[in-house]
């Protein structure tokens, strides 16, 4: 039964994000690799490789097990026009359960504005997508963030078909070589926290959430910064 919560291709946050009320975090170049386990279950591991330019980014996932698998290959596109950027990102999708193996195919867009330390965003999540003769729930989110040297603080209002609303809340404390975070989802109340520790171009990070009924959950990501 606990995979009727998390199945059908959810976003697979980085640690960063993890920790930080699952709010999307804006890095630039790089090459990631996150890992992550919910609620300590060995059914429910992900893994994540990402690879992320200023114009596009590519990206490889897989979710569950021999019993129930998604696999999910992303190419993303990104146009900055001035203060204001746009984003769309075309998955091919493969999931295999009950010995049916099902291709599918996904759309997401991001549309955002910044001003000076300001971003305010909106994600849209599977508005577009086929896969086993069905949609995948349709997901939004208004995101702000507001970012300086030593801070990040960041706010969403999340919406999930059949699921309702959401907030999450995020705030980072800064330093040189090392970040702390944490943060809150709602419905249900969910903590989050994080940390980042920087050692030349590469950046370890941890994220950590403990749902209120199924336990805690990490998630650990190495980024590589050219």
């Amino acid at each position: 039964m606990i995979f009727l919560f998390f199945l059908l291709f959810p976003p697979i946050y980085d640690a960063s994000e993890f920790g930080f009320g699952n709010i999307k975090e804006f890095s630039g170049p790089s090459l990631s690799m996150t890992y992550q386990t919910l609620f300590s279950l060995s059914e429910l591991q992900s893994v994540k490789i990402a690879y992320n330019q200023e114009r596009y980014g590519l990206c490889v996932s897989h979710f569950g097990t021999d019993l129930y698998r998604e696999i999910m290959c992303k190419g993303i596109y990104r146009l900055a026009l001035e203060n204001i950027w746009l984003a769309g990102e075309l998955s091919l999708l493969y999931l295999s359960q009950r010995e049916e193996r099902n291709p599918g195919i996904d759309i997401d867009f991001n549309i955002g504005y910044r001003w000076n330390d300001y971003r305010i965003y909106l994600n849209a999540i599977h508005p577009v997508s086929y896969i086993a003769g069905e949609m995948l729930p349709v997901e939004l989110e208004i995101c702000s963030l507001y970012e300086n040297e030593w801070n990040r603080i960041g706010f969403k209002v999340n919406f999930l078909e059949g699921w309702g609303v959401g907030l999450g809340f995020g705030y980072l404390l800064k330093f040189p070589n090392f970040k702390a975070g944490l943060g809150l989802l709602t419905n249900p109340v969910i903590p989050t926290a994080g940390f980042s520790l920087d050692i030349g171009d590469i950046r370890f990070t941890t994220g950590f959430q403990n749902h209120p009924d199924l336990g805690p959950s990490e998630t650990y990501t190495v980024h590589y910064y050219r």
